[in-house]
């Protein structure tokens, strides 16, 4: 019996940890601001309980939401790391706070460029603003 326990166990382990980010593409509606995305290499994603992946235009988008949304289940969180356009877990990722284009505007908005890597993080920063972690751009961001 105590090898079927370690046997589910370690299958449920697994499973959690092979949470793979689906594809955000251009078009597809954030869950957020309900704004077309237009640009990938800013994208990020939530997978929720049920393994349902969520699109969002930028990583503030995502914080926007998940501050505004305490109560949701959520399995995974992934942010475009700006060095490699890979998706990562917010967790693991390095924040500057950025300005984005927004495409056919004149302004920019406020966002924040993540990083898998501290170093190129620190470099794209150049002493200009604070390197932040996941928690914090939850904690800046305006609920939505």
């Amino acid at each position: 019996m105590k090898k079927l326990y370690a046997l589910v166990i370690g299958a449920t382990l697994f499973a959690c940890a092979s949470i793979q980010p689906v594809a955000v593409q251009v078009g597809d509606r954030c869950l957020g601001c309900r704004r077309t995305i237009g640009d990938v290499r800013v994208a990020a994603e939530m997978i929720d309980g049920l393994r349902a992946p969520f699109p969002f235009r930028t990583s503030a988008c995502l914080a926007r939401y998940i501050k505004g949304h305490p109560d949701q289940q959520v399995t995974a969180l992934f942010v475009t790391d700006q060095t490699s356009g890979k998706m990562l877990l917010a967790g693991d990722a390095w924040f500057v706070p950025t300005v984005i284009q927004v495409p056919d505007r004149k302004f920019g908005e406020d966002d924040y460029a993540a990083f898998r890597s501290k170093a190129d993080a620190e470099a794209f920063r150049a002493g200009r603003a604070p390197l932040l972690r996941w928690p914090e751009v939850v904690a800046a961001v305006p609920a939505s």
